[in-house]
């Protein structure tokens, strides 16, 4: 569908103005903050995803980090030595038997704090010959009980495998002997409690410590913990737009098309090759003819909400798309302050929009034809005399965009960014539809939420958005 012909302002895909503060209704920009508290499942990976670099990152530091360490530990050996604790007394009573196993029951506890003590170790030092104090060995020694029961294990941990082994089958081999000496009632020779070892420590085949692919493990999970806590943090913390779509939520509006700009290339698409940005720039002249579907418009403002957003470059690229689908279009340059089309074009700045305002030359005299493309560049042109705002709200503005119109071609108007010029909404109102422009991670939420909501307090037909990102890649716009 050819876009040419008289636009309808009162009914082309204007939305409702968002009714004022007092009627309860939350604005749009309230709206997002509101969403965007909560952190949904989508928005952590989508946070997960924006950091990933960082994330894995954290995740390699983690690994290598917790891998190192645990490889430069000393490997320790574990070996252990099973007690069990039985009454010392013959009998066929059961209610004997009965006391004498609930007796056994409430000392093992005992057994289990006073196991490790120094006179233990000084009996097993001396046993063995070791090259320990007994208090060095009783770091190296655990004694443990199971609830309920009358078994003890005593744990041993040594660099030596064998001597691990050694400790803990000598502590078990002086622990009666010891039991006896606390258990023994005075003018009785034998203790009531007798103690066996149901199971001997044997030689350990691999150190219990370290396990470095396990530790290693550790920290790739800690990582990946602390890398997702950071990033979603971030995430949360960042007051920009993260993603086209992150754009488009906040300017309350459609997403037209999603563009890499900068990153070393030209800022004008050229050529037919199937690059992603040719690609990008026809799927937003679609989007665009979609969008007019029903409706005829012949004029497009092009703005965004702070400068910096490429905004200048889109518009360019805008107008290109359409004059290779054969429409004749006429770019204007209408941001006086910082003209940057003739730049872009490479056609001098002496007579442009400025001139024709001002009665100076006619519109035809000021442009310049595109060598290849039925496409009219009109590039600023001088700062008049008067402010900028006072020549764009003259009288001549109107007949100038008017006698473009009626010449058969498609307006696009490059417009200063509406946050920091206030004649971008003369422009807006004067022409039929206006695109904003956004740059994720640049353009700050509340920025792009504030011009739209200006945009929607006009009668001005907000009819999408275009978001950019710096030299990447993005998906295509819907």
């Amino acid at each position: 569908m050819k876009l040419s012909g008289r636009f309808a302002p009162a009914r082309l895909l204007r939305r409702p103005a968002s009714d004022g503060p007092g009627d309860g209704a939350p604005s749009v920009h309230q709206q997002w903050h509101q969403q965007w508290q909560q952190l949904t499942l989508e928005r952590h990976l989508r946070a997960v995803w924006s950091q990933r670099w960082l994330v894995l990152a954290l995740v390699l530091l983690g690994g290598a980090g917790a891998g190192l360490a645990s490889a430069q530990q000393e490997p320790m050996y574990r070996a252990d030595a099973q007690l069990f604790f039985a009454p010392n007394f013959t009998t066929r009573d059961i209610g004997q038997l009965n006391e004498g196993g609930n007796y056994i029951l409430q000392r093992v506890r005992s057994y289990a704090e006073v196991g490790n003590s120094p006179e233990v170790a000084e009996a097993v030092v001396r046993r063995l010959g070791l090259p320990y104090q007994p208090s060095e060995l009783t770091q190296r020694v655990t004694v443990t009980g199971a609830a309920g029961t009358a078994v003890l294990t005593v744990e041993v941990r040594d660099p030596d495998p064998v001597r691990a082994r050694d400790i803990a089958n000598a502590i078990a081999a002086e622990f009666p002997a010891y039991v006896a000496r606390l258990e023994k009632p005075t003018g009785i020779d034998e203790s009531p409690v007798k103690v066996s070892v149901t199971r001997p420590a044997t030689t350990p085949s691999a150190p219990a410590t370290p396990q470095v692919a396990a530790d290693t493990g550790l920290g790739v999970a800690g990582g990946l913990a602390i890398g997702v806590l950071v990033a979603v943090v971030r995430y949360a913390r960042d007051r920009t737009v993260r993603d086209e779509s992150h754009a488009a939520e906040v300017a309350g509006t459609v997403l037209l098309g999603a563009v890499a700009a900068g990153g070393g290339r030209p800022p004008l698409v050229t050529g037919d090759d199937p690059e992603p940005r040719v690609e990008a720039f026809r799927q937003i002249r679609a989007n665009l003819r979609l969008r007019a579907a029903g409706h005829r418009f012949a004029s497009l403002t092009v703005t965004g909400s702070v400068p910096g957003e490429e905004k200048t470059a889109t518009a360019a690229n805008i107008a290109i798309a359409f004059a290779r689908a054969g429409e004749p279009v006429v770019l204007i340059d209408a941001d006086v302050r910082d003209p940057g089309v003739h730049r872009l074009f490479d056609v001098p700045n002496t007579v442009g929009l400025t001139s024709v305002l001002l009665g100076e030359v006619a519109a035809e005299q000021a442009t310049h034809r595109h060598p290849d493309l039925p496409l009219y560049v009109l590039p600023a042109g001088p700062a008049g005399p008067g402010p900028s705002e006072q020549l764009l709200a003259s009288d001549a503005l109107a007949p100038a965009l008017e006698s473009m119109r009626l010449s058969g071609r498609f307006v696009v108007v490059d417009a200063p960014s509406l946050l920091s010029d206030a004649e971008t909404l003369l422009l807006a109102s004067a022409t039929d539809a206006t695109l904003l422009v956004a740059r994720v991670g640049f353009t700050r939420a509340d920025q792009l939420a504030a011009a739209a909501d200006v945009l929607r307090a006009l009668p001005v037909n907000l009819v999408g958005l275009v978001a950019t990102r710096r030299g990447a890649a993005m998906r295509r716009g819907r």
